[in-house]
């Protein structure tokens, strides 16, 4: 074989991937809502795949001539005056068991938010992947780009780096947006992870947006 020879992915062969990422998205999709929450990092990288493009690497929707849909927009939007940290994607969700034990976990809402969440409909690809869904205490804000990234490229999706950056370590390492509860008088710290909490809301607008545009493979 010539090795300089490059064999171009037929149309019918691009919609197989997409059928295989939707469906990949799916099983991890439900395998996160059943309590495997690391299944949220499976759910970066095949965001990743699907949307983003950078100069040596094309995306799925821009291979399919697809990049122009629109996306479902749950994130509460992000007001710079807000004194409290903001997670426009999630949800918190505390329980007191019958012995009286507290425990609180950052939740994606999927379509069981607030009506608030829901009003916005759909948004162009640009917009949705560059607005701002988390701002800290510090002045940090992370957009869904930011998060789906760093999960994907550097926190144990497709690649563990040696080095985050500063302001996703702050709020997944250092519990920079200060949301605690209290057991027993003591601060104690949320359960679960914002940043994949956040991703599993991404996937759910994902899903939801190709389901739109590709109802056969749904």
């Amino acid at each position: 074989m010539n090795k300089g020879t490059k064999f171009e992915q037929t149309k019918d062969e691009l919609k197989f991937h997409l059928r295989e990422q939707i469906e990949f998205l799916k099983r991890s999709s439900q395998a996160y809502d059943e309590g495997y929450t690391s299944e949220a990092k499976r759910l970066a990288v095949a965001i990743r795949l699907l949307l983003h493009d950078t100069q040596n690497s094309i995306s799925l929707l821009t291979l399919l001539k697809k990049k122009d849909i629109l996306f479902y927009d749950t994130s509460l939007d992000y007001n710079p005056n807000n004194l409290i940290s903001t997670m426009g994607l999630i949800m918190t969700k505390f329980t007191i068991t019958e012995t009286g034990q507290k425990s609180a976990e950052y939740v994606p809402p999927l379509d069981d938010g607030p009506p608030t969440r829901y009003r916005k409909g759909k948004i162009t690809f640009e917009k949705w992947w560059n607005k701002i869904v988390f701002a800290d205490r510090k002045g940090n804000k992370l957009t869904r780009k930011n998060l789906v990234l760093a999960v994907a490229n550097k926190d144990g999706g497709a690649h563990v780096d040696h080095e985050l950056d500063k302001d996703y370590a702050d709020m997944t390492r250092f519990d920079s947006l200060g949301f605690m509860f209290v057991q027993d008088g003591n601060k104690r710290h949320f359960a679960t992870h914002p940043e994949l909490a956040s991703v599993r809301q991404i996937s759910h607008e994902v899903l939801k947006s190709l389901k739109d545009e590709f109802p056969e493979y749904f």
